[in-house]
Order: C-alpha cells, then structure tokens, then sequence
C-alpha cells in the first residue's frame, strides 16, 4: 500500500461497480434458494456490500464527480451464466454459493487493484477496512461452499 498525500482516488469507481452488481445478484439468488442458512448468509453479504459500498461512494465522487450507482459487466455476465446452469441443476442452492464465491474473488481482485495504485490516506484506510469485510464473507462463502 502506498500512501501519497495530494493524490486522487483511482479504481474506487470500479470497485463500487463489482459490489453494487454483487448486490443485485445476491438478492435475485437470496429470492430462489430454499435453505434459509444459505438466504440468512446470502443477507448478510448483501448488507457487508451495502455498507462498503457506501464507505467508498465519498472516493467516488471524488473520482468522478457524482456517486457511482452502476455494475460492472463482468458480475453480470456470470449471473447469466447462473441463471442459465441453475436452469439445468438439480441442487440450485449449490450453484449459487459456488457462483457468488466466485463474485467474492472477483471484488476482492478490484480492491487489491485499488490497493495497489496511490491512493490519498484515508482512502487507502477506507480501501483496507473494505478488504477486511469481503475477506470476511470470502471465507464465509468458502465454508458454505465446502458444506
């Protein structure tokens, strides 16, 4: 991590983009899984998202001028991708938790990118709480996987 004062915040936009379509596809997932352990977990990913999400939006703005609301393409591909395997799948549940823990790899990819550029020092504090909290339901996810 490099801390450079006087610098502008890079790649927050990006990060916003990965976790607002994580969001989106673990609430459309959270709508068609039948175990309520698997719909409990998938909430609390969508509100650690939510929460990162709003941390970060001040680095967007300042990034590019208003908040950044949109999705990146790539989640959205995988969650076509989802839809189209569950559709074949005798255990929907299953696809969906090995599929989002790929999303999971995916955000924490973006954040080590940002992590990786200079940042301003309070955003590389906001950038490290935020790798905290998607490690955390990266490993969450890992252990669904595994059960």
């Amino acid at each position: 991590m490099n801390t450079h004062q006087g610098t502008e915040a890079t790649h927050i936009t990006d990060i916003i983009q990965v976790m607002n379509s994580g969001i989106d596809f673990y609430q459309k997932a959270q709508e068609k899984v039948e175990d309520p352990a698997i719909g409990a977990l998938f909430q609390r990913m969508i509100d650690a998202r939510k929460v990162s999400v709003e941390r970060l939006q001040p680095y967007a703005v300042n990034e590019k001028g208003e908040r950044e609301d949109g999705s990146s393409f790539a989640v959205e591909a995988r969650r076509a991708y989802t839809a189209l395997l569950t559709t074949f799948s005798s255990d929907n549940d299953k696809t969906y938790v090995k599929e989002l823990e790929e999303v999971e790899d995916k955000t924490l990819e973006e954040i080590k990118a940002a992590m990786d550029k200079p940042q301003p020092a309070d955003c590389e504090a906001a950038l490290a709480k935020t790798l905290l909290t998607m490690q955390s339901c990266h490993t969450e996810m890992s252990r669904m996987q595994k059960h």
